[in-house]
C-alpha cells in the first residue's frame, strides 16, 4: 500500500515541492481500532472502510475532555463506520452519493444513529442545480434524529464535553 501511495504522489512531483511538511509512510494493518497515535492529549485509532482504494477511517478520543470525534472517509455504509463511531460527540461522514462506493446522506443518517453519535458533519455533498445542501441535510435527518450539519471548507469545530 506504501508502495501505491508513493507512486501516486510522485506523479505530482511531490519530492520536488518547496515549503512541504515532512512527509512519512507508515503500515497500518487492515484491522479495525488499530491504534495509530497516543499521546498525552489523544489517542487515533483506524478501521478499514469499503472504497475503490484502500480507505481507512479514524476514531479520535481525547483525554481527560471524554470528547471522541470519528471520521468515515469515502465509503459505502459499512459496520466498521458504526463501530468505529461508536458513541462518538461527531462524525463527520461523506455524503457523495449512490455512487459506487459512496454513501447517501440518509445512509450517513442511518450509520450515525446505529453508532449513537450526537452529532453528524456531512462532508463531500453534492451541490447542483437538482440536488442542494439543504436537501442534503433533510435527508440525513429523516434517518438521524440527532444534530446534522454540512461541514464547509475550513470549517472549524470546538471539541468540547457537554
Amino acid at each position: 500500500a506504501i508502495t501505491r501511495a508513493v507512486k501516486m504522489m510522485d506523479l505530482f512531483g511531490w519530492k520536488d515541492w518547496t515549503d512541504i511538511y515532512p512527509v512519512h509512510f507508515h503500515t497500518l494493518p487492515e484491522e479495525e481500532l488499530t491504534p495509530v497515535l497516543e499521546n498525552q492529549d489523544f489517542k487515533i485509532l483506524s478501521s478499514p472502510v469499503q472504497h475503490m482504494i484502500p480507505t481507512i477511517g479514524i476514531r479520535i478520543e481525547y483525554k481527560g475532555g471524554d470528547f471522541v470525534i470519528a471520521y468515515s472517509s469515502d465509503t459505502s455504509p459499512v459496520p466498521e463506520t458504526v463501530r468505529l463511531a461508536a458513541d462518538a460527540d461527531v462524525l463527520i461522514h461523506e455524503a457523495t452519493g449512490s455512487t459506487f462506493h459512496h454513501s447517501t446522506a440518509s445512509q450517513a443518517g442511518e450509520i450515525a444513529s446505529q453508532a449513537g453519535v450526537k452529532a453528524l458533519y456531512l462532508t463531500h455533498y453534492p451541490s447542483t442545480e437538482n440536488i442542494g445542501p439543504e436537501t442534503t441535510r433533510n435527508e440525513a435527518k429523516k434517518t438521524f434524529p440527532g444534530k446534522v450539519f454540512l461541514a464547509e471548507d475550513f470549517m472549524e469545530i470546538e471539541f468540547k464535553g457537554e
